[in-house]
C-alpha cells in the first residue's frame, strides 16, 4: 500500500473494475476482458520481461496516457484528497489524483510518485501536486490531471534528488533537474504528511487549533523539511496563545528563500476556476481545447489556430466548441 489512506485492495479492485475503460493501447488490446486488476499483473509482467530501454520507455508513456484517460473518465476534479473517498466519490483534488495515478501506475509496473508543484508552468506560487513517472533510458515526465496534461512542464517542484551520492527532498527549478537517474518522487510518507497538511488546514478554518496542531505536528515528523507545515502549525499556536512555540515555527518556516517561496503558495482563482469543467458536464474533447487555448497544459496561451491543428480540426469548430465551454462556465458565475 503506497499511502497510509489507501484502502484495502479487494475495496480498491471492485471499484476499478466497475469504472468505463477508455481503449487499451493496441499493444495490450487483446486483455481487454481481463478485469483491471488482472489486466496490471499482465502488463506489469510484460513490461518487466522487455529487454529493449527504448521500446519500453515508448510503452511506458503509452501506458501513462491510458491510465490519465482511465482516471479521467471516472474521477472528477473536486475537492477530495483522502484517496479512499476518491475512489468512492468519483471527486479528486490534486493530491487524490496524483496519489490515485500512483496506486494505480504500480499496480501496471510503472516507476511512478507524487511530487510537489512549488511554482507552476504559468509562473504561479501554489500549493499543487502533480505526478512524476520515471521511465527508461533515464527519462521521465510529470503528469497533470488537474491541469490536464500528460506531460506538462511545471517549473519549480518538491522532489527526491541524488547529489554526490546520496538522496534528499529539494526544491529545484526545471532546467535543474537533469536527467531521470538522480531524480526521483517524494517518498510516500511525505504525500502521507501533506495529507495531515491539509487534514491540518480544515480543522484550521473550522478553528479546532489543537486537532490542527495534532496534524502539522505528525506532518513534520513525516516531512520535516516542508516550511508550510511549521508556518500553519505557527498560526494554529498563536491563535491558542502560545506565543512563543509560534515564535519558533514562524523562524523555521522563514529559515531561507526556498521556505519563502513555498509560504508565498497560495490557491489562484483560475486555477480553482478549473472545477467547473466537470461541474458543468464539459467533455474531456472540450476541456482539451480550453486547457490549450487558456495555457494550463503548456504555461501560456496556445493561439486558436494552432489548437485546431493540434487536434485536428478547422479552425471554426474549434472557435465554436471554445464558444461553447466559455458560455456554460459563464453561467451562474456571477
Amino acid at each position: 500500500m503506497p499511502f497510509a489512506d489507501t484502502p484495502d485492495m479487494k475495496q480498491v479492485e471492485a471499484i476499478i473494475n466497475s469504472w468505463q475503460r477508455p481503449a487499451l493501447p493496441i499493444r495490450w488490446r487483446y486483455l481487454g476482458e481481463s478485469s483491471v486488476v488482472e489486466l496490471a499483473h499482465l502488463v506489469s509482467q510484460g513490461l518487466a520481461e522487455i529487454q529493449s530501454g527504448g521500446y519500453k520507455s515508448r510503452l511506458e508513456v503509452s501506458l501513462t496516457g491510458w491510465l490519465y484517460d482511465f482516471i479521467r473518465a471516472n474521477v472528477k476534479r473536486g475537492r477530495v484528497f483522502d484517496l479512499g473517498q476518491v475512489l468512492l466519490q468519483g471527486s479528486a483534488d490534486c493530491v487524490g489524483y496524483a496519489k490515485l495515478l500512483t496506486l494505480l501506475g504500480r499496480l501496471f509496473g510503472l516507476d511512478v510518485g507524487v511530487i510537489e508543484v512549488v511554482v507552476d508552468n504559468a509562473g504561479r506560487y501554489v500549493p499543487h501536486t502533480a505526478v512524476l513517472v520515471r521511465l527508461e533510458n533515464r527519462r521521465w515526465r510529470f503528469i497533470d490531471l488537474w491541469y490536464g496534461s500528460k506531460n506538462i512542464r511545471h517549473l519549480r517542484v518538491g522532489l527526491w534528488v541524488r547529489w554526490g551520492g546520496a538522496w534528499w527532498i529539494e526544491d529545484l527549478d526545471l532546467k535543474e533537474l537533469g536527467g531521470g537517474e538522480g531524480v526521483c518522487y517524494l517518498p510516500d510518507p511525505c504525500v502521507d504528511a501533506i495529507t495531515l497538511y491539509i487534514r491540518g488546514n480544515r480543522h484550521l478554518d473550522r478553528q479546532e487549533y489543537a486537532a490542527a496542531i495534532d496534524c502539522y505536528s505528525e506532518a513534520i515528523r513525516l516531512y520535516p523539511g516542508n516550511a508550510r507545515l511549521f508556518y500553519n502549525r505557527a498560526i494554529a499556536y498563536e491563535n491558542l496563545g502560545e506565543y512563543e512555540k509560534a515564535k519558533a515555527d514562524y523562524a523555521r518556516a522563514f529559515s531561507d528563500d526556498a521556505a519563502l517561496i513555498r509560504i508565498l503558495a497560495t490557491e489562484h482563482d483560475e486555477v480553482i476556476s478549473l472545477l467547473d469543467l466537470d461541474a458543468r458536464g464539459i467533455s474531456s474533447s472540450a476541456q482539451g481545447i480550453y486547457l490549450l487555448y487558456h495555457g494550463f497544459a503548456t504555461g501560456r496561451k496556445v493561439p486558436l489556430p494552432r489548437v485546431a491543428r493540434r487536434l485536428g480540426l478547422s479552425e471554426a469548430e474549434t472557435e465554436a466548441i471554445l464558444s461553447s465551454v466559455e458560455a456554460k462556465l459563464a453561467i451562474g458565475s456571477d
